[in-house]
């Protein structure tokens, strides 16, 4: 066959572990390499998965050092938040080593008696009866786990070392990496050359998992980023069936992320690697990226709250499918949605074009949860201004946390747009069209301030 056809992502990932073992000086049998790739190429297939699927984990394994191109292939094996548990081909692996609880994942007594696997406890400072969740290690450490005892016959203990120190740097938005990291490898007897060779590595593959934070186009991070709101959200998997609360739910909670997190905190320095320049360069671009992506969650937040408010006050939370009309299908005709009822009435206000052109446009790629324009979002955006959405939202969050409600929410905002939104969802949402007509004229009535 002609070398230029492609090669599925199953090939590509026993091809780079095999030319990897290899680079190490591994003589391994190709059937032990081919069941190694077959257990990662299984786990990052599943459905739940946007953003760490093949492309990402293929994509990371650019590596120069094999150890951190073998790292980069297995350290989102685990991923149990999305996968909602551990994956079938590495379950048998692991009961020995981690136990479900109410409140997480405890280690057990296995994973010290291993010699294997006590490294990798060594490596990343845990130990027997620790409970992990998901947001504390617990997927990097099962990850690591299942590297360290798939190749513990093919390559030696320093490289299983150095592979446990790579997969524990990718535990992301901490405060430190390196110096941590190395002060355990110190103690677990590392000559100095080799803690600094581990760390340096396990560094650099840290900063390159989170590499999208530096993208210069932010449009690119905020399609990234949006990938990952179905894998903390198991119900966006479902498109047509996921509620207004689920989805408002789930803008909320990445919102809340992003709107306190510090670049810093994403990219890490030590020892050199990277440079001071690079450094500052990646911290500076991840401050840009988080500060627009953290606006355009607040644009869509407060489109949800609006929707999610009509719908608690005209009979319930509902299908979001059901109030805005249903997802385009490039198969069928074109769909009847709300937006298509909705029209601005006088000027637009002053906006930030880069801003609403991404709300306006849409994202660079399509989702399966949600379009990638956000025409609710954009005609608000367009009608009341970023500083009015901002004040908003710090109502509906209030009213989110007990502290007011849906009713007081809906008055307290403009009533030129919320009376529109509900007009023009009496034409999607048949069975609450009455109710959403009545409380549209009790809005006008009511002497709310106006845009």
């Amino acid at each position: 066959m002609p070398e230029a056809l492609g090669r599925s992502p199953i090939h590509h990932i026993v091809s780079t572990l095999t030319e990897s073992l290899k680079r190490l000086g591994v003589v391994s049998n190709p059937l032990d390499v081919e069941r190694c790739a077959f257990t990662i190429h299984r786990a990052i297939s599943s459905r739940s998965r946007e953003f760490h699927t093949h492309d990402h984990v293929l994509e990371l394994a650019q590596e120069i050092d094999p150890i951190g191109v073998i790292a980069a292939l297995y350290h989102d094996l685990v991923y149990v938040q999305v996968d909602l548990g551990l994956p079938d081909s590495s379950a048998a692996l692991l009961d020995p080593l981690l136990r479900r609880e109410e409140k997480g994942w405890r280690i057990l007594e296995g994973a010290e008696t291993d010699p294997v696997t006590r490294d990798v406890l060594r490596v990343f400072g845990m130990k027997v009866d620790d409970v992990l969740t998901a947001f504390s290690g617990l997927n990097e450490l099962a990850s690591a786990f299942v590297a360290a005892k798939e190749l513990a016959q093919m390559v030696t203990r320093d490289h299983r070392v150095a592979l446990a120190a790579c997969i524990e740097a990718t535990i992301p938005f901490r405060d430190e990496v390196g110096v941590p990291l190395s002060k355990r490898l110190e103690a677990m007897g590392l000559p100095p050359s080799a803690v600094h060779h581990h760390v340096t590595l396990a560094v650099r593959l840290a900063n390159s998992d989170v590499g999208n934070f530096a993208e210069e186009d932010s449009a690119r991070f905020l399609d990234n980023t949006w990938k990952l709101l179905p894998e903390t959200n198991p119900a966006l998997h479902a498109p047509k069936t996921y509620t207004v609360v689920e989805y408002r739910t789930a803008l909320l909670k990445m919102e809340k992320f992003l709107s306190s997190l510090s670049p810093q905190r994403v990219f890490h320095e030590w020892g050199g690697e990277p440079s001071a320049e690079v450094h500052e360069r990646r911290c500076a671009a991840a401050a840009r990226n988080i500060s627009l992506a953290a606006r355009y969650l607040r644009q869509k937040l407060y489109s949800i709250a609006v929707v999610e408010a009509l719908c608690l006050e005209t009979g319930g939370d509902m299908p979001l499918d059901f109030f805005m009309g249903g997802l385009p299908d490039p198969e069928k005709p074109p769909m009847r949605r709300v937006e298509q009822y909705l029209h601005l009435n006088g000027e637009r206000v002053e906006v930030d074009p880069v801003l609403h052109a991404l709300l306006e446009g849409g994202r660079d790629t399509a989702t399966r949860f949600d379009t990638s324009p956000s025409p609710l979002a954009a005609y608000l955006h367009a009608s009341v201004g970023e500083v009015c959405v901002t004040a908003g939202i710090e109502e509906a969050k209030a009213w989110w946390a007990g502290q007011s409600t849906a009713a007081k929410f809906l008055a307290s905002q403009p009533k030129t747009v919320t009376t529109a939104i509900a007009s023009a969802a009496s034409h999607i949402a048949d069975t609450r069209r009455e109710p959403l007509l009545f409380l549209a004229e009790r809005l006008k009535g009511d002497s709310s301030r106006s845009p």
